[in-house]
C-alpha cells in the first residue's frame, strides 16, 4: 500500500469517525509520511508553518475581526433594517430581506458562517414572529449565506488566490457578477416559495423609508467600496485593505452608531481569534496534506492521466464541478482548496480554460457545500439559531440548493456573467 494509498484513506476514516478536518487532515499527512520515511517530520512541520507564514494570509483574520467588530457594533441590524426597505415589499418580505441582507453583509465580512450567524440571529426570530415556518426561516438564511464567499470581500478567494499564485483583486472583481447572480436568483426562488405559501410583505415601499434606511445602511456598505477600489488602484493590498475595514468598522460603531464599547472588544477579540484559529488550522494541516501529494507525484500524475483524456475545456470544468460537489459535502470550503487547487490549477491553465473564470465557478460550488450534509456548516449554524436538527430543514432548502446549481451551470454556460467587470476594469 503506497503512501498516498494512505494518505486518502485513512483521511476518509478520520472523516467518518466524526474527526475534525483540521486534525483528520494532519493525522492523515503522519501516518503517510511514516510509510516514506519518519525522518521528514520535522521538514513537514516546516512546511505546515510556512503554509501559514504568508503576509497575504494576514488579511484572513483582520476581515474575520472587521465583520465582528459591525456585528457587535450595530452594523448589521442597520444593514437588516436597509435591505428590508429595500425589497420588504415584495412577497415574503422577510424572505427576501434575508437575501439582500447576506449580499451586503457579505460584501463586509467575506465569510458565509459569519453571515449566517449575522443575519440569522435577528431574521430568523423576525420570520418566526411574522408567521413563517421555522424551518423555511433557517433555510432560506444557510441557502442565501454563500454569497458571502462570492461576493468580495471572500476568504475563499484569498485562500485560492494565494495557493494558485492568481490575482485577489481579479478574484474580487469578478465576485461581483457572480454574487448579484446568485442573490437575484434566490430572490425570484424565494418570492416565488412566499406565493405559494401565503408569506406576505413586511413593510410598504416607501422612497422616504428606503432613503431613511439607507443614510444609516449605506455608511457599512462603504467598506466593501473601500477594499475593493483600494486594491484594484494599488493604493492597498488585500491585507492592508482588511486593516482598513477594522478600523473603519471601529469608527463606526464607536463615533458614529455609538454601540460598540470598550468593554466589547474582550469578547470580539477571543471571538475572532477562535474562528481565525480554526481557518489556520486547516490551512496548516491541509499544507502538510498537498505536500505529500507533491511528494507523491499526485498532482503530475492527475495532470497527465486528464490531459490525457482529451476533455474539453466545458467537459473539464463539468468534471471540476462535480467533484467540488462531492468534496463540499465532506469539507470545509478553506481545507478543499488548500488541498486541491495545488492539483487542479495546472490542469485548468494547460487546458485553455480562463483561471479566474474557473476559480469563481468552483468557489461558487463549495458553497453549495455549505449547506448540504453530512458538513453544511452554514445549514447546522442557522438550525442551531431556530433550534432545529440539521435533517428538518432539507425539505425547505432543497428548492434553493436547485438554483444555487443552476446559478453555477449558468456561470460556466455564461463565463462573461464572471469575466465582464475584471475585463472592463482592466482594460
Amino acid at each position: 500500500m503506497t503512501s498516498a494509498v494512505v494518505l486518502f484513506v485513512s483521511f476518509l476514516i478520520f472523516l467518518l469517525l466524526g474527526i475534525p478536518v483540521a486534525f483528520g487532515l494532519a493525522g492523515a499527512s503522519i501516518l503517510s509520511l511514516l510509510m516514506i520515511d519518519s525522518g521528514m517530520m520535522t521538514q513537514v512541520f516546516s512546511k505546515m508553518f510556512s503554509g501559514a507564514n504568508s503576509w497575504l494570509l494576514l488579511a484572513i483574520p483582520f476581515f474575520i475581526l472587521a465583520g465582528n467588530i459591525m456585528e457587535k457594533g450595530g452594523v448589521t441590524r442597520r444593514l437588516v433594517d436597509f435591505a428590508d426597505a429595500l425589497v420588504g415589499f415584495l412577497p415574503g418580505g422577510l424572505s427576501a430581506t434575508n437575501v439582500t441582507a447576506s449580499m451586503f453583509f457579505g460584501g463586509v465580512s467575506g465569510s458565509a458562517v459569519a453571515d449566517t450567524s449575522a443575519t440569522g440571529t435577528i431574521l430568523i426570530p423576525a420570520m418566526v414572529r411574522q408567521g413563517y415556518s421555522s424551518k423555511y426561516s433557517a433555510a432560506i438564511t444557510a441557502a442565501s449565506s454563500p454569497i458571502g464567499i462570492i461576493i468580495p470581500p471572500s476568504i475563499p478567494m484569498i485562500l485560492w488566490g494565494f495557493t494558485a499564485g492568481l490575482s485577489v483583486a481579479d478574484l474580487f472583481l469578478a465576485g461581483i457578477g457572480a454574487g448579484i447572480l446568485v442573490g437575484v436568483a434566490l430572490l425570484a426562488a424565494s418570492t416565488v416559495v412566499s406565493i405559494k405559501r401565503g408569506y406576505k410583505s413586511s413593510i410598504p415601499f416607501s422612497f422616504k423609508n428606503v432613503f431613511g434606511k439607507g443614510k444609516e445602511g449605506i455608511l457599512a456598505l462603504v467598506t466593501p467600496a473601500i477594499i475593493i477600489v483600494g486594491i484594484i488602484t494599488g493604493v492597498v493590498t488585500p491585507t492592508e485593505a482588511a486593516v482598513v475595514a477594522v478600523i473603519y468598522s471601529m469608527i463606526l460603531g464607536f463615533f458614529v452608531y455609538r454601540e460598540l464599547k470598550i468593554k466589547h472588544l474582550k469578547d470580539i477579540i477571543i471571538n475572532s481569534g477562535k474562528m481565525t484559529a480554526t481557518v489556520m488550522m486547516i490551512i496548516i494541516s491541509a499544507s502538510a496534506f498537498s505536500y505529500l501529494l507533491t511528494i507523491n507525484d499526485v498532482p503530475s500524475s492527475l495532470a497527465g492521466f486528464v490531459i490525457d483524456m482529451n476533455l474539453s475545456p466545458f467537459l473539464l470544468m463539468l468534471m471540476f464541478i462535480l467533484l467540488f460537489l462531492f468534496l463540499g459535502m465532506f469539507l470545509d470550503a478553506n481545507a478543499a482548496i488548500i488541498m486541491t487547487v495545488p492539483v487542479i490549477a495546472p490542469v485548468i491553465v494547460a487546458s485553455g480554460i480562463d483561471p479566474i473564470h474557473a476559480s469563481v465557478v468552483l468557489i461558487a460550488t463549495l458553497g453549495v457545500g455549505l449547506l448540504t450534509p453530512p458538513v453544511g456548516l452554514c445549514t447546522y449554524v442557522a438550525a442551531g439559531i431556530a433550534n432545529l436538527r440539521f435533517d428538518e430543514l432539507m425539505r425547505d432548502l432543497v428548492p434553493f440548493v436547485i438554483v444555487l446549481l443552476t446559478c453555477v451551470i449558468l456561470m460556466l454556460v455564461f463565463p462573461q456573467i464572471i469575466t465582464f467587470i475584471p475585463s472592463l476594469l482592466n482594460g
